[in-house]
């Protein structure tokens, strides 16, 4: 007799009904502590490493599932636009792309159905206005990922560019609002950000770092009815301590691309959101904070008790991934509306580093990374008293594609600064 099996897409679902049915608390549960035993308790990982705060310091095995966030987005209020980040983490189509050979040849990188879902169950459960996404193989990917995975969203306008990365991946934006400009700055040197490290708590020069962006920022110019958002999605340089000075160099750059937007505007409504790499305490987040923007972790919903695990924004147990807003966008962030969205983490006993592949990982594991987002109430759309919302509508749907498509794959660089000229790819590791 044959079997049946039930697809993934219910799993998922199934899944997240009985996640969400239990009453919400502050705080993801604790595992329960194991019995002492006289016999010595092995070293704990090392703060910041990739399996601190997810692997068990004790024999009781943590079971997969909502580790961290909330497993149901806050409702948005009328009227009010949600701005949204996620690393989606390597998301590839089924398509070659002839530059990518070797060891980073995406034929062998085709990300699973499954998982797929999963991002898509995230991504529908976030219920972002605008969301920027990191580590997407690019426009093409997006646009079959959106119409295969994410029909009746309302993501009619996308972009996404190449930002020089060597592994392909790039940071894109879905928008239910037209994305009137958007640009990266591949070309853009570095070198002269060390001017700008004043006062203490800097890392030491390095002088094979900080030359490029590893990956491009994709700055996206957004109208929302005459309501001007400019967003720098980032994901600055991977690694731990030692490259510190990179993404240092990285923030200072594009503090200084706000700046120039702010001496034009005082109110300009800009934000840069995504994957820093970096703790709180880390220089990277600091760099926006010094400079006078505001946390969305200001804005955030819980403020007393043990919180940590309602704002941790990667499986590993650590918060790097935030969004960053100027004074002007900051006065339109609704009061409590930031919030980390929970996916599936792994069983504490689960090793990614031994599962290159993913074939071990859970029913309903979407990303390494889990979404993050807040909400605005613009005080200056169309007829409003901010400059930057009136000049908006004038340029509202010049970056549409042809037909009417609403995707924006054609739309023109920023004018107050050009876009650069894109290179071949390269290792910059």
């Amino acid at each position: 007799m044959p079997s049946f099996a039930l697809p993934a897409s219910l799993a998922i679902s199934a899944l997240v009904l009985a996640l969400q049915s239990a009453p919400p608390a502050p705080a993801a549960p604790k595992a329960p502590t194991a019995p002492k035993s006289p016999a010595t308790p092995k070293t704990p990982a090392k703060p910041g490493s990739e399996q601190d705060g997810s692997a068990s310091k004790s024999k009781t095995v943590r079971a997969a599932g909502f580790w961290y966030g909330v497993p149901k987005a806050p409702p948005k209020q009328k009227g009010a636009i949600r701005v949204a980040a996620y690393n989606v983490e390597n998301v590839f189509d089924g398509v070659d792309d002839p530059a990518l050979q070797g060891e980073h040849d995406d034929s062998k990188m085709t990300t699973k159905p499954g998982r797929l879902e999963a991002i898509a169950d995230a991504i529908r459960r976030l219920d972002a206005d605008v969301l920027c996404i990191e580590e997407i193989e690019g426009l093409d990917c997006l646009k079959w990922f959106r119409d295969t995975y994410l029909k009746g969203m309302g993501y009619d306008h996308v972009a996404s560019e190449d930002v020089g990365y060597y592994r392909g991946v790039e940071q894109a934006c879905l928008s239910r609002y037209p994305i009137v400009s958007h640009a990266t700055y591949v070309q853009e040197d570095l070198s002269d950000m060390d001017a700008k490290r004043v006062g203490s708590g800097w890392a030491g020069r390095k002088a094979d770092q900080g030359a490029k962006f590893q990956r491009s920022p994709l700055r996206v110019d957004v109208d929302v009815d005459g309501y001007r958002l400019t967003l720098f999605s980032v994901h600055f340089k991977a690694g731990g301590k030692e490259f510190s000075y990179h993404r240092e160099s990285e923030a200072l750059q594009v503090m200084q691309f706000i700046d120039e937007i702010l001496a034009k505007d005082p109110a300009a409504n800009v934000a840069v959101l995504g994957d820093f790499n970096a703790g709180p305490s880390d220089k990277t987040p600091k760099v926006f904070a010094e400079a006078g923007m505001r946390g969305g972790y200001d804005f955030r919903g819980t403020k007393k008790g043990n919180t940590k695990d309602l704002y941790t924004t990667h499986d590993s147990g650590r918060a790097i991934d935030y969004v960053y807003m100027t004074p002007g966008m900051a006065e339109d962030a609704v009061d409590s509306s930031f919030f980390v969205l929970s996916t599936v983490h792994p069983a504490s006993d689960y090793d990614w580093r031994k599962d290159p592949d993913k074939t071990k990982i859970p029913a309903g594991y979407a990303s390494d990374h889990y979404p993050i987002a807040i909400d605005l109430m613009p005080k200056d759309r169309a007829g409003g008293a901010k400059g930057a919302g009136k000049d908006a509508g004038k340029d509202a749907g010049k970056g549409a594609g042809a037909g009417g498509s609403g995707t924006t794959d054609g739309a023109k660089p920023p004018a107050d600064r050009p876009k650069a000229e894109e290179p071949g790819r390269e290792d910059v590791d």
